[in-house]
């Protein structure tokens, strides 16, 4: 993560699947919502660490958000394998000798973690014999792996280069308690999106760090150097670092807002577009009830095959009207 597409690689990564979990939480929460507004059985909420694709109708049989992550995460550590060597000449050896970055190595493991817990997921949604929640259990480790390398990624930098990894660990820190408060309340939609936003905001701050690390700029002027002069050098550092946190906390408050405004589009896009009808959920899909099929007739095979048939036509149908 030396450079600035280092960084940019993984805060792409957190800020994307954030988006993705507002904009699947939202559904699944307004389905939840209507069911209680229109007089329905109630159903409790109960949150995942994964969501299906709601724009591919059999979605539900394959862990495709899972497998993207597996993916993320192997780009990340080719990424970091790749640009990890150097040949660099010994002065004790006298001769040119090949070696491996140590925070390469460190971002290596990180997103080892998240493959892990990618890999978990999977397991979980195949059914194999495991403990309920070992997904929440190995996200959580995840999220702990990231805070413990970025603790120790801190040593021999200098003074803002220190203060802006420090604010991306209390940004993990954040993501790792929201995890655990999850885990522990699977029932509490705010822990699902407190560890959403935590997972943005880090998204944010990387992108954050890479330009005021590495910014794509040859002028002095936006580039910080322990060597800035020699005058008020101490003023200098102080300013850098009080705006710094000011912008940590504007990138949170804008990561709170982004989820928020998300939500609330995706709330009245559906509100607009199913209020005529109940919409429900059948065999894992958000639908609306008039096309489920009926239930009479249950020992007939024929007419339940031929009603399973017109129902997966209908669906296809209402998945590339939804997904246009």
């Amino acid at each position: 993560m030396g450079s600035l597409l280092g960084h940019i690689v993984p805060g792409t990564f957190f800020a994307l699947f954030a988006l993705w979990w507002g904009f699947s939480i939202a559904i699944k929460y307004y389905y939840l919502h209507q069911r209680k507004t229109n007089w329905k059985k109630s159903k409790i909420y109960y949150s995942k660490t994964t969501f299906p694709c709601l724009c591919f109708y059999s979605s539900e049989k394959i862990p495709l958000e899972s497998y993207v992550k597996v993916a993320c995460a192997t780009i990340g550590m080719l990424g970091e394998l790749i640009t990890g060597f150097t040949h660099l000449y010994d002065e004790k050896l006298k001769r040119k000798v090949w070696g491996f970055g140590e925070n390469n190595t460190q971002h290596i493991t990180m997103f080892l973690g998240f493959a892990l817990a990618s890999v978990f997921e999977i397991f979980a949604h195949c059914k194999y014999s495991m403990p309920n929640g070992i997904e929440f259990l190995a996200n959580i480790l995840a999220f702990g792996i990231e805070a413990f390398l970025f603790h120790f990624h801190l040593h021999g930098r200098n003074e803002v280069d220190v203060h802006v990894h420090v604010l991306l660990l209390y940004a993990i820190i954040f993501c790792l308690i929201a995890a655990i408060w999850e885990y522990n309340r699977p029932n509490q939609i705010l822990a699902t999106y407190a560890r959403i936003i935590g997972t943005l905001l880090q998204g944010f701050w990387f992108y954050a760090v890479g330009f005021i690390l590495y910014f794509p700029s040859s002028d002095p002027y936006w580039i910080w150097s322990p060597s800035h002069g020699n005058i008020l050098l101490l003023t200098v550092i102080h300013g850098n670092i009080l705006l710094l946190t000011v912008m940590f906390v504007c990138a949170a408050i804008i990561a709170c807002f982004v989820i928020f405004l998300e939500s609330t589009i995706v709330w009245y896009i559906l509100q607009r577009r199913y209020s005529y009808h109940t919409v429900e959920v059948y065999d894992g899909h958000f639908i609306p009830n008039s096309m489920i099929p009926s239930s009479d007739n249950k020992d007939n095979d024929d007419d339940d095959d031929e009603r399973r048939f017109e129902f997966e036509q209908q669906k296809k149908q209402f998945y590339n009207e939804t997904c246009a």
